[in-house]
């Protein structure tokens, strides 16, 4: 395997993007492995140009959205009308050379252009068209309107964060879309892999929704099986729960079920630091699940845990938890994660000059390592536009042929 190979396992692979706020980081992965990723923007722009939080605040600017400078890095710009004629035969012209088309449009819109997969196939037979929509490009709520919230709810992700009968708690940013794209990214490698082998495409259908039912674990079982409604484990004592520290907030799990080698070995840590009350933990009670849900062993629980806990920071108490075998962990926030040393380690944090800008921007890196090939972040996202004539070329277009379509409204250059 030559250098060039082994750099860019993916350096055959054709991909067009045409995601707003929901699907880009599932073309990104692609692009991290060396494919060609040309991102498809209506003459409007990308929605997600224009989310917050903006570089030095710059919200006029539309080079400056953080998370598309994030989730379409490596990536090329072509922007084109697709409510246009001549916009219509660009798209199509392009269509012939895509291995996997990507796209989070409304169901039903391609269709009402003309450019429906039926359409789409017929020109390129080995096309892959992955959907990435809120619930799905059939069944009753297809032409529902859909959010990363929704679909949280609608999936049950929201209900099972919450505890007991507190209202339902939404996980931070768009973690809904999140999980659709890394199954669209999946699941267009699966029918690549397919179409390379047989000559033969096909529809993609990725639903947020369902994406969402997926993270759920065993909820739904519950149900099923017991009729138990399952949610977060609340108030038990020392399960799962938070707790807060001199520089932030840990989360201890000191045992599960009726664990007594994991709650000996939480006892002993107590009684080895010789914290205060540290005897009460010896009671054989703390192993019965019912005791530790009570209200007195919660409130027990957290007056002699926490007289400890408060004295020390939360790397120094991962630290003296990892040494005494208690599975304890610290609450980490954005410092945390920039400074953390076993990131640092492995490299994880990459920065990117974006000489548009006048300034270093600082991203997550790889999502996974691999033993021969590589994945980069890349070049920066690309500025609006800046490859439809480099796009347009490659397709045999003349340099009068873009002008023309440019005065028209066509492309943006």
């Amino acid at each position: 395997m030559d250098g060039e190979q082994k750099n860019s396992p993916l350096s055959d692979v054709k991909v067009l993007d045409f995601t707003g706020e929901l699907g880009p980081y599932a073309a990104k992965m692609y692009a991290g492995l060396g494919a060609e990723v040309i991102h498809l923007e209506p003459i409007t722009g990308d929605p997600l140009r224009k989310k917050r939080p903006f570089y030095k605040e710059e919200e006029d600017n539309m080079e400056a959205s953080l998370q598309f400078l994030y989730y379409n890095g490596n990536k090329k710009s072509l922007v084109v009308d697709l409510n246009k004629e001549e916009g219509k035969q660009i798209f199509l012209r392009l269509i012939e050379s895509i291995d996997i088309f990507m796209e989070s449009c409304v169901p039903g819109y391609l269709d009402s252009l003309g450019l429906s997969y039926e359409r789409l196939k017929g020109i390129n037979p080995k096309l892959v068209q992955t959907s990435i929509t809120p619930y799905g490009s059939t069944g009753p709520y297809e032409d529902y309107p859909g959010s990363d919230l929704t679909c949280s709810a609608m999936g049950g992700f929201l209900y099972l964060a919450g505890v007991g009968n507190d209202k339902p708690v939404r996980a931070c940013d768009n973690q809904a879309y999140r999980m659709a794209e890394a199954y669209a990214s999946v699941g267009s490698s699966i029918a690549l892999l397919h179409a390379r082998r047989t000559g033969q495409g096909q529809f993609v259908d990725v639903s947020a929704m369902e994406s969402v039912g997926m993270a759920l674990e065993n909820a739904a079982q519950y149900w099923d099986l017991e009729g138990v409604i399952r949610r977060g484990r609340g108030k038990e004592a020392g399960v799962g729960t938070i707790h807060p520290c001199k520089d932030g907030y840990i989360v201890v799990a000191a045992t599960m079920g009726k664990n007594k080698i994991m709650w000996d070995m939480f006892a002993k840590w107590m009684k080895n630091e010789n914290v205060e009350e540290w005897e009460v933990f010896e009671d054989p009670k703390w192993i019965d699940p019912s005791y530790r849900e009570s209200e007195e062993g919660y409130a027990t629980f957290c007056r002699i845990f926490q007289r400890f806990t408060i004295k020390y920071d939360k790397a120094v108490l991962y630290e003296k938890g990892q040494a005494h075998r208690v599975a304890l962990t610290p609450l980490n926030n954005g410092k945390d994660l920039l400074e953390n040393p076993q990131l640092k380690y492995r490299k994880f944090w990459q920065t990117i000059e974006h000489e548009n800008l006048g300034g270093e921007i600082t991203y997550p890196g790889a999502p996974y390592e691999f033993g021969e090939m590589e994945w980069r972040f890349g070049l920066p996202a690309p500025k609006f536009g800046e490859h439809t004539v480099q796009v347009l070329e490659e397709l045999n277009y003349s340099k009068d042929d873009i002008e023309a379509f440019s005065k028209e409204g066509i492309i943006h250059v």
